[in-house]
């Protein structure tokens, strides 16, 4: 607060009320605004500042929101690669913050990345809290996209958490924003809710490419491609649900040229992922093996385990015979159960439907009663379906 810091320079400085007031405001108007109950005009903060011997910035910014914003843009900047913040050293870097009397965006930033930093210890509560304090504080300053972004975060989390009456209410809070109205970033993110809502609760896998297509639509006319791979590769996995090969083709096709030109090691990391799952789908041995290949090269000396390269090595040696090896990787997969548990449903079908395939081609059963009631726990819809019937199959 501008008041608290005038005070704290008036103190160092060893000032009284009247003397850094005298033929700028009133003794008593001081007062107030160092308590926090007046605010000054820019032409009286300006004779305070040269009294003070101060620039009008180190008064108007908080140098104490000065280190957090540092803190939250050096953790976002890292989000997303393979280098990202550890969980723990979000959390003990940020959570200082958390009491301080900071009426600022970086504060609800800070909420928001805590939020997301407490995901992987189930704590469904604790994470929606956070969210919560985020957008009290964003609804305070007025910071209408962070609000938005912030809810629609919320709303990914309960889809994933299946709590769907929970999310819906969200979302509707959201759509009655007009989405023309959103930044870019904020209407793709928004978009690609609707998107997980059409492919899990509505099973609704064309309406989803639809809604993907208008906004690689809407990315072409403002010329800004944010997350454009992210939307290439998920109408290339409802594609392969709708047993469309063309579309599958042709959005890996397009994923790629954009993913070669950024260069973003993490985004072909996702892009050589999703090619596995075409591969394993239409049994294209040869293309599984050069994508594990790729997979392999990008990650180089990196050991976080990474559930979709696991699986798709299980899958690969499945295929190729080679049972054993094979084996070994789906138990490691298994071994990782609790990791992936809280990814997305589509994630966890994935990943399910490997360790299925795995099953047909001789590398063991024991993680079928573990599907089975996992599955049971997803919405009606094409998912549970397809797993259902294949867990069906193995079972006779």
């Amino acid at each position: 607060m501008i008041g608290q810091r005038i005070k704290t320079l008036r103190k160092e400085k060893k000032l009284t009320q009247s003397q850094l007031a005298d033929g700028i405001i009133t003794k008593s108007m001081l007062s107030m605004i160092e308590n926090g109950k007046a605010e000054m005009s820019m032409r009286s903060l300006r004779e305070i500042a040269k009294r003070l011997d101060v620039s009008v910035q180190s008064l108007l910014v908080d140098p104490r929101e000065a280190g957090l914003q540092k803190i939250v843009e050096e953790i976002e900047y890292m989000q997303g690669s393979l280098n990202s913040w550890e969980d723990e050293a979000v959390q003990k870097a940020l959570t200082p913050y958390l009491d301080l009397e900071m009426n600022s965006v970086w504060q609800g930033k800070a909420y928001t990345l805590l939020a997301d930093s407490v995901f992987n210890s189930g704590d469904e509560q604790e994470l929606l809290e956070l969210y919560d304090r985020a957008i009290t504080v964003f609804e305070r300053v007025e910071e209408k996209e962070e609000l938005i972004m912030a809810r629609i975060s919320q709303a990914f989390y309960l889809l994933m958490w299946n709590r769907f009456d929970d999310a819906i209410e969200r979302i509707d809070t959201i759509e009655l924003i007009d989405s023309r109205s959103m930044k870019t970033k904020t209407r793709v993110e928004f978009s690609m809710l609707m998107v997980f809502r059409n492919m899990l609760y509505d099973d609704d896998l064309p309406g989803a490419v639809r809604r993907l297509e208008d906004t690689l639509d809407y990315m072409k006319r403002t010329k800004i491609y944010y997350r454009v791979d992210d939307v290439y590769r998920t109408i290339a996995i409802c594609a392969l649900y709708l047993k469309d090969e063309a579309v599958i083709i042709d959005a890996l096709k397009k994923a790629k040229q954009y993913t070669d030109f950024t260069g973003d090691v993490t985004m072909q990391i996702r892009l050589a992922m999703t090619e596995a799952l075409y591969a394993i789908e239409y049994r294209k041995i040869d293309l599984l093996q050069q994508q594990i290949a790729v997979m392999d090269q990008l990650l180089e000396s990196n050991t976080e385990f990474i559930a979709a390269f696991e699986m798709s090595k299980g899958v690969y040696f499945a295929l190729t015979g080679e049972v054993e090896t094979g084996r070994k990787s789906f138990l490691k997969l298994l071994e990782h159960h609790d990791q992936w548990a809280k990814h997305g449903f589509v994630d966890q079908a994935i990943y399910f439907e490997g360790l299925l395939i795995g099953t047909s081609y001789g590398c063991g059963d024991e993680w079928v009663p573990l599907i089975e009631r996992e599955v049971e726990l997803f919405p009606e819809g094409r998912f549970r379906s397809h797993l259902t019937s294949m867990i069906k199959k193995i079972k006779g």
